[in-house]
């Protein structure tokens, strides 16, 4: 998951962002407007959280900026106080969420994460991508219900195509995803990283969860869904009863 963190007013004892790391999160900051508008404009995010202080409400602008630079990513503020009329402000300017005085740094990031899930497409506490399902709380991987042990940077490189299912992401992207910009290898990485996901899923009988576009990159695709829509639509299971009482 990749966040953009923006706050006007930086706070060195403030501990959300090591922690939103320490859960395999990518976090960009900025205190700049221009700066954030050209991050989204060239880098894709699966959120961005906004760090309002009630001081500083003319910084809910950002909001209506972002949109109009039609970032289509949730947008998260999140406020230790915030007075009625701040509040409704935040929700007039377009927030997906507002999350005001926060009990813990796992409460924010629960419900970062559930606002990222949801807007990828995913109902369910997972990620479920035909046999394959991903726990994102748990940051664990399971095919066909048996546990796949994989590394973190394995972790992340599924998780980054599973919320992105359907879309081809290059090599770059991924490694845009996997280390925010800094110190980044060689993008053949990606292909080792990929070939060691494969033989660890096809151990356990799952060979076709991630695909190879040839010039372009990798992507999932849930062929549940495919086979579901070239299926006919099945009949009530009265339908018969209902044709019978009629003849």
């Amino acid at each position: 998951m990749k966040i953009l963190s923006f706050e006007t007013s930086t706070n060195k004892s403030d501990l959300l962002i090591p922690f939103l790391r320490s859960r395999l999160a990518i976090v960009d900051e900025t205190s700049d407007v221009e700066e954030a508008l050209d991050l989204v404009k060239f880098y894709e995010f699966d959120v961005v959280l906004l760090r309002l202080a009630e001081d500083r409400i003319t910084d809910v602008d950002l909001i209506r900026k972002l949109r109009l630079a039609r970032l289509r990513a949730p947008i998260v503020v999140l406020a230790r106080s915030l007075n009625e009329a701040g509040r409704l402000r935040v929700l007039q300017a377009g927030a997906d969420d507002l999350i005001v005085n926060a009990l813990s740094h796992e409460e924010v990031f629960m419900k970062i994460q559930n606002l990222v899930r949801r807007s990828r497409g995913f109902q369910e506490n997972a990620l479920c991508i035909g046999n394959i399902e991903i726990n994102m709380n748990a940051k664990k991987i399971y095919a066909k219900g048996k546990p796949v042990t994989l590394t973190k940077k394995e972790y992340q490189i599924a998780e980054i195509l599973a919320l992105r299912k359907g879309a081809v992401l290059s090599k770059e992207a991924i490694l845009d995803h996997l280390y925010g910009g800094l110190d980044e290898p060689n993008p053949k990485i990606i292909d080792v990283f990929i070939c060691k996901i494969r033989k660890k899923l096809q151990a356990l009988g799952v060979d076709d969860f991630i695909e190879t576009n040839w010039g372009r990159g990798y992507m999932v695709i849930d062929h549940r869904q495919e086979t579901t829509a070239d299926a006919p639509p099945a009949q009530p299971a009265h339908a018969d009863e209902a044709i019978r009482a009629i003849a």
